[in-house]
């Protein structure tokens, strides 16, 4: 995969939109990193105005830079596949930890159920919902 910075330059000047330091300053919070809420990303990329932060997610999420990943009705974003793999989530009910899930296998599967129902997907995402191990050992001591 080619350098994650040069990408978001290349996939910006594309459409027109110049890179700015607070395009940027997002970008390097969600690089390699689980998914954000808003309220995250905002706390993390502190040299950035609140309103810059929120107008830089819809872009880039018009641009197809982030997607937005739903945690039951709430959601997080999280760098596309651009820049990194496709996955699917776990996500913790207790704690809202976001865990990645990268399993070929769950691909495999996918496929299979989409040949056997003669359906043709063009995208999927897949979220499970449940108890982290720190939420579980934390239930069974309290």
């Amino acid at each position: 995969m080619s350098d994650p910075l040069h990408l978001l330059k290349d996939a910006l000047k594309k459409q027109g939109y110049s890179v700015t330091s607070p395009r940027q300053a997002v970008f390097k919070q969600l690089l390699g990193k689980e998914p954000l809420s808003m309220h995250e990303l905002v706390l993390q990329t502190s040299s950035v105005d609140r309103a810059s932060v929120y107008r830089t997610v819809a872009l880039f999420e018009e641009l197809g830079i982030i997607i937005r990943v739903n945690i039951g009705w709430k959601y997080k974003v999280e760098l596309s596949e651009m820049f990194s793999t496709h996955h699917h989530h776990m996500s913790c009910t207790n704690c809202e930890r976001t865990i990645a899930l990268d399993e070929a296998s769950l691909e495999q599967a996918i496929e299979a159920l989409c040949r056997d129902k003669q359906f043709m997907p063009t995208a999927h995402q897949i979220e499970i919902q449940g108890l982290c191990r720190d939420c579980q050992t934390k239930a069974a001591t309290a």
